[in-house]
């Protein structure tokens, strides 16, 4: 549980999270000592030579953090290029990268089902009980991950599927552009049971070589409708250091009384990881520190210490200030310390457009903020995907977001699933440069204003060495 300790000021907890949250409390009301109540609350066992070594331990802390408190730190990006997979993403502008992203259109993936098991997921119509809730794309691979409900198997699934005919760095591009059936290796690899006493499962975050989904107990419409489902919910934690066998870890995060609808998880500066879990549209996000720097070696203890409403919303200037009903938030680091979140929802209660949302994430003497800074649609064929059911944030480079979404079902009718990948008009695939431009072409060729091009398929097309530039030119690929 969490005392009064937990909920005190967060003050020291600046620049994404960088000291013990014990410590980081007691700093905020401006202490640099702790005091012996602070490390055993009155009612706790402690004895007085624990009590000594505790209180110790804890001014050190603060001590420490005083400092750190005074000293900007430095991120410096990974470089993506050659780094392993299992490296940190970490971002130089998330705000200008989030930005190019706005009315991005879909580059259709298709995925062959082959003999997955997915039963259930065949209604063809609305209300879907049994459907896609979040896609991931497990870092410096061609892995897909889409969680699942299935109350028909009786069990939240996690369906892992393999792009092998696309590059596992950078954007993958759509398979089908040359082809009317996807190639035979991108296809569904397995379906994993996730959990069978909870069968939503729901927003995922896949960071390094773990991916945290969250699942809540099924829940019909009609209950729904009248307030009748079981607020309840877990976390579960797999390791993905072969991304296409994902291993459960031995613990869970378990909720009673709020749900576990989205989940996002990055890692402090100390090593400690930072775990946020949002209840029912993610109206309420709670705040989980792991007590170890590992979640690959035992239980990390999890501890939630505090809670946020989005009626604390903060609006930058020229922002809106909706909060959507999310179904799947995701963090980015910035290089400077920054801490961002994104969250994907479709309008309209699941009617109208798709939009993801980007936030800033802040600590202060009042606890930790979240700022709205940036509204994007982006756009995809009709049936191809919904924003309500199945998204996710990838992060391909310092400088580049890509983003999947899914539909609620697969496509049966051509025995497939449907995966859109959204990225940059300037960014190609494999982590090259787009070549394709806006323009369209016929026997005439291209207009002279685009540059050195050529017509191909009636599209136009920048020559070797040059890149589009985003506004339908094509420009020395130096020169960019």
């Amino acid at each position: 549980g969490t005392g009064p300790l937990y909920f005190r000021t967060l003050a020291a907890m600046r620049a994404s999270f960088r000291v013990s949250v014990t410590a980081a409390l007691l700093l905020s009301a401006g202490r640099l000592t702790a005091s012996a109540e602070d490390v055993c609350p009155a009612g706790a066992p402690c004895s007085s030579a624990a009590a000594d070594a505790a209180q110790d331990e804890h001014t050190a802390l603060l001590q420490h953090a005083a400092s750190a408190s005074r000293t900007a730190r430095e991120v410096r990006a990974h470089s993506f290029a050659n780094a392993s997979r299992a490296s940190r993403p970490v971002m130089t502008n998330v705000l200008r990268s989030f930005e190019m992203l706005a009315n991005a259109e879909g580059h259709v993936l298709q995925v062959n089902i082959g003999n997955a098991n997915i039963v259930g997921m065949n209604k063809g119509r609305m209300p879907y009980s049994d459907h896609f809730q979040s896609v991931q794309r497990a870092q410096g691979t061609n892995t897909i991950y889409l969680s699942a409900s299935n109350g028909e198997q009786g069990a939240g699934l996690l369906v892992v599927a393999e792009l092998g005919s696309r590059p596992a760095a950078g954007a993958m591009g759509s398979n089908m552009r040359e082809q009317k059936t996807p190639p035979a290796q991108d296809a569904i690899k397995q379906v994993i049971a996730v959990d069978k006493e909870y069968q939503h499962a729901g927003g995922m975050n896949s960071f390094e070589n773990i991916l945290a989904i969250g699942v809540e107990p099924a829940c019909e419409v009609s209950a729904r409708v009248s307030g009748g489902c079981k607020t309840a919910g877990r976390v579960h934690f797999y390791d993905t250091t072969d991304p296409l066998n994902p291993k459960k870890l031995p613990y869970t995060v378990e909720r009673r009384g709020i749900t576990a609808g989205t989940v996002s998880l990055t890692q402090q500066d100390d090593g400690k990881y930072l775990l946020v879990v949002g209840g029912t549209d993610a109206a309420q996000l709670d705040f989980y520190i792991s007590q170890t720097t590992s979640l690959l070696n035992g239980d990390p203890g999890f501890k939630q210490v505090l809670s946020w409403t989005s009626k604390s919303l903060l609006v930058d200037a020229g922002s809106d200030s909706d909060y959507g009903a999310y179904q799947t938030m995701n963090f980015i680091r910035q290089t400077d310390g920054s801490l961002f979140l994104v969250g994907f929802f479709r309008a309209m209660n699941g009617l109208g457009s798709d939009y993801a949302d980007l936030f800033k994430v802040d600590s202060s003497s009042a606890g930790i903020s979240l700022t709205k800074k940036k509204s994007i649609k982006l756009k995809c064929a009709p049936s191809t995907c919904n924003f309500q059911a199945a998204a996710g944030l990838y992060i391909a480079s310092p400088d580049t977001l890509l983003v999947y979404a899914s539909d609620w079902e697969p496509h049966w009718k051509d025995g497939s699933l449907i995966i859109n990948e959204f990225r940059p008009k300037f960014v190609g695939v494999g982590g090259q440069c787009e070549r394709i431009t806006t323009g369209k072409c016929g026997w005439t060729g291209c207009s002279s204003s685009r540059g050195p091009t050529e017509c191909i398929d009636e599209v136009c097309v920048c020559k070797e060495g040059f890149c589009h530039n985003g506004d339908g030119k094509c420009v020395a690929a130096s020169s960019r």
